[in-house]
């Protein structure tokens, strides 16, 4: 899980640099590279919430206080 994280966040700040490049060559372009920015920023959310509801999860039922 940990190399796919790393090739989103990549993937995210190359589309936007390159985002931020294309405004200045060809809007339309930009638009699009701008919403893959905004598809891989959502991915790369939705992977962490999981992973903290996992360790959440795990943190439960490793919690020894009640003994």
């Amino acid at each position: 899980m940990g190399n796919i994280k790393q090739f989103l966040l990549l993937l995210t700040v190359i589309s936007q640099l390159l985002g931020i490049v294309m405004l200045f060559i060809n809007i339309k372009m930009a638009i699009l590279i701008y919403v893959i920015y905004g598809v891989l920023f959502i991915i790369i959310i939705i992977i962490l919430i999981n992973e903290r509801q996992k360790d959440k999860e795990e943190e439960n039922r490793d919690d020894y206080r009640n003994y």
